[in-house]
């Protein structure tokens, strides 16, 4: 007679209910444990990397959200800058670090198009998990101010009737501009030659001195160069049209949908990090974007404040990876 014949049914019963009950103590062991994880975080510093040099606008509103982090969490929460390589340093930085939630990443549509543009990027969208959009980064198309076209519409009957004679600057080599740059000109059939900047300030003089036509940029940094009336806006890339500037169209409402695709800042966690601290990420991102103080900081900017979750975050991703990817492919855009 085997062991298991030996066992009563009264004895059975008492096994599979003792063997729920352990079940049931794991399951709230578990849930504990990730409420501990939750409560107890942030112990110690927290530290935001950023791909960009100290002083520019995503700088800036890093050590907003950084110092409303510090407030609500009592614990100090550092911008840290790591430029280079297209914003790659600071991403794979991140990536690569401990996933506990005490490294974050706070970065641009450059996340997207890395992975586009290169066969074998150092890193993988998966290799981050998404927090919050914290703003959308309406790109402008601006114009020395004696070029004759006010809208996109002259722009390119002017491109067609000089084929190859205008040029635009863009603040880099696969950067939001040059990829908009270039589908404009195979989608309006015109030839508008690209002249790569180190960024939208380093391409503001020849734009002035009429060395360049066209220039891409930030709204925010064009907004406050207008007062000269050295140059002018032609287009933006944007959702909508933007109230400081209702009379300015977006490249969809002129026919390009296909390219109106506006930059963007958010944040991310390294892959893995658990989810009741991502969580708790979401949820002060999204009170901090609501605050009217940063609110009027993002406008000021020149963005559009978002801080969405990080699901819908997910989900622009996915779009902008199937958006700027067909840009790119469509153009056979490489990195230089």
């Amino acid at each position: 007679m085997t062991s298991s014949a030996l066992i009563t049914p009264a004895a059975r019963v008492l096994r599979r209910q003792l063997c729920a009950a352990a079940l049931g103590v794991l399951a709230l062991g578990a849930c504990a444990v990730a409420q501990a994880q939750d409560a107890s975080f942030p112990s110690r510093p927290v530290r935001i990397v950023i791909p960009t040099a100290p002083g520019g606008n995503l700088d800036l509103l890093a050590r907003v959200v950084a110092g409303k982090l510090t407030e609500a969490w009592g614990q100090q929460v550092i911008v840290e800058a790591r430029p280079g390589a297209n914003t790659m340093i600071a991403t794979t930085a991140v990536a690569k670090a401990a996933p506990d939630g005490y490294t974050v990443l706070f970065t641009i549509s450059g996340f997207v198009q890395n992975l586009v543009l290169q066969a074998n990027p150092p890193y993988k969208a998966s290799d981050l998990a998404p927090i919050s959009l914290v703003a959308s980064f309406p790109i402008a198309l601006a114009a020395n101010a004696a070029l004759p076209a006010n809208d996109l519409g002259e722009l390119v009957k002017l491109a067609r009737q000089k084929p190859g004679v205008l040029s635009f600057g863009s603040y880099g080599t696969g950067s939001g501009g040059h990829l908009i740059g270039e589908g404009l000109n195979k989608a309006a059939g015109i030839q508008i030659k690209h002249i790569p900047y180190k960024g939208e300030a380093n391409s503001f003089p020849d734009l002035v001195s009429g060395d360049i036509g066209l220039a891409f940029g930030s709204v925010g940094f064009y907004a406050r160069q207008l007062g000269a009336g050295k140059v002018k806006l032609i287009a933006v890339a944007s959702p909508h049209r933007l109230k400081a500037f209702p009379t300015v169209q977006t490249f969809a409402e002129a026919g390009y949908a296909d390219i109106n695709l506006a930059g963007w800042g958010g944040m991310f966690l390294p892959a893995g990090t658990p989810a009741p601290i991502v969580d708790k990420f979401v949820q002060e991102i999204r009170k901090i974007v609501a605050m009217p103080d940063v609110l009027a900081k993002i406008s000021d900017m020149g963005y559009e404040p978002v801080g969405n979750t990080n699901t819908e975050f997910a989900q622009v991703i996915a779009s902008d990876l199937l958006k700027w990817g067909a840009v790119v492919r469509d153009n056979n855009i490489k990195l230089d």
